[in-house]
């Protein structure tokens, strides 16, 4: 055996690799996710005039996921979906995020 095939992972936070690379790992890798404002989401794509198989297609996501997404007041949405649906429709992040009401 070579000494590289011997060698082992370092140790150390998930942080430090990209989320996506280890995405799929069984050691409970922690997945970012967040909230999208359905409503919202739907109002700015039909101000764009766009269908949902046409934004799905430009933020790279499935049309189910699109749907899912616009059907539901506060959908969970993990932030790099979020991030890709802000940028194929030309908004900020914040313009689609769920901002919970504040509490009194």
């Amino acid at each position: 055996m070579s000494d590289t095939a011997t060698r082992q992972r370092p140790s150390g936070p998930a942080t430090s690799l990209p989320a996506r690379a280890n995405a799929g790992s069984a050691r409970g890798t922690q997945r970012w996710t967040t909230a999208v404002d359905g409503l919202k989401l739907r109002q700015l794509r039909r101000q764009h005039g766009l269908s949902q198989e046409r934004l799905a297609d430009r933020a790279g996501i499935s049309l189910t996921t699109m749907a899912r997404l616009e059907r539901q007041h506060r959908s969970p949405c993990r932030t790099y979906t979020l991030a890709r649906l802000a940028v194929a429709l030309g908004e900020p992040i914040a313009s689609i995020s769920f901002v919970s009401p504040p509490m009194s």
